[in-house]
C-alpha cells in the first residue's frame, strides 16, 4: 500500500527548490541541485528515497533557522507534502503569524489540523455520500459491523489509487467473514470518469462519491493527498491512517 513515492518525489524537488524564481539561499539552491543529479543517478528507489530524505532533512534545518526570512514561505510550500507529520506540526509552531496567515499555508495548516484529528488515536468522523445507485451511505452504517473498516481515498485519475485496488483486493479476500469492509470513498469530480472505473475495477465493496458540496468527506479528513487510507476498528476507533501494505496487513491479523 505504499504510495508512489517516485512521483511524489520528483515532484518535490521541482517544486522545493529548482526555481530561481523563488528566490531561496544559494545555501539550499546548491543543496536541490546536487540532490537532484544524485535522484536521477541513483540505481533503486531505496537509493531515491534515501537522497529525498536526506534533502528534507536539511530542509527542515534551514526552515528552523530561517523561518522568519522572507523565502521560508516558499521553501515550505515546496517541501511540504514530503514532511512527516512530527515535522510539520515542529514547523507550524515555530512559524510567525503573518507566514501562517498566508493563504496557503493557512489552507494546509487547517488541513493538518483536521489529520491530526482524524489520525490514530481519535475517534472516526462519520461521514456521507451517495452510492453509485444514488443513495446515502454513511461510514457510521459500516463501522461496527466488521471488526474493521477501511476507509479508501480515491479517484479515478490517481494513478498510485488505481494499483493500490488489486493490493486491497487481494487483503480483502484474504479476511474471515466479519473481519473487513472496505469503503472507497471517490473524490472524482468527474461521474462519467468514476463509474468508467468502476466497471474497469469491479470492487467488491460499497463505493461513494463525493461532490465538493454536500458532500465532502475528504474535507473532512484533512485529506490532501491520494491514495489515504483510514483503518477503523469495531468501536470506533482510528487505529491507522495511511498504514502501508504490511502495517494493515499486521493490524488485521493482530489478536
Amino acid at each position: 500500500m505504499k504510495k508512489s513515492i517516485l512521483i511524489i518525489l520528483a515532484t518535490a524537488l521541482t517544486l522545493a527548490g529548482c526555481q530561481k524564481k523563488m528566490n531561496l539561499k544559494a545555501e539550499w539552491e546548491g543543496l536541490c541541485n546536487r540532490s537532484e543529479q544524485a535522484f536521477e543517478q541513483a540505481d533503486s528507489p531505496e537509493e531515491q528515497e534515501r537522497i529525498v530524505k536526506n534533502l528534507m532533512d536539511s530542509a527542515i534545518i534551514l526552515l528552523s533557522e530561517n523561518i522568519d526570512k522572507d523565502y521560508a514561505d516558499s521553501l515550505f510550500l515546496g517541501v511540504y507534502f514530503l514532511l512527516t507529520p512530527e515535522q510539520k506540526e515542529t514547523l507550524f509552531e515555530i512559524m510567525p503569524k503573518r507566514m501562517l496567515e498566508q493563504k496557503e499555508i493557512a489552507k494546509l495548516h487547517a488541513d493538518f489540523l483536521l489529520e491530526q484529528a482524524t489520525s490514530a488515536g481519535n475517534d472516526y468522523t462519520d461521514i456521507v455520500a451517495p452510492t453509485p445507485e444514488g443513495k446515502e451511505l454513511a461510514l457510521s452504517e459500516l463501522v461496527g459491523k466488521t471488526d474493521f473498516v477501511l476507509v479508501d481515498f480515491w479517484a479515478s485519475w490517481c494513478g498510485p489509487c488505481r494499483r493500490l485496488i488489486p493490493v486491497l483486493k487481494e487483503i480483502y479476500a484474504g479476511q474471515p467473514a466479519g473481519r473487513l469492509q472496505i469503503l472507497s470513498y471517490s473524490v472524482d469530480r468527474d461521474e462519467a470518469a468514476w463509474r468508467k472505473a468502476l466497471k474497469e475495477e469491479l470492487m467488491p465493496w460499497p463505493q461513494v462519491r463525493e461532490d465538493g458540496e454536500k458532500y465532502n468527506g475528504s474535507d473532512l479528513y484533512g485529506v490532501h493527498a491520494i491514495p489515504t487510507t483510514i483503518l477503523i476498528d469495531r468501536e470506533g476507533h482510528i487505529i491507522a491512517r495511511n498504514p502501508d501494505e504490511a502495517e494493515l496487513e499486521q493490524l488485521l491479523f493482530a489478536e
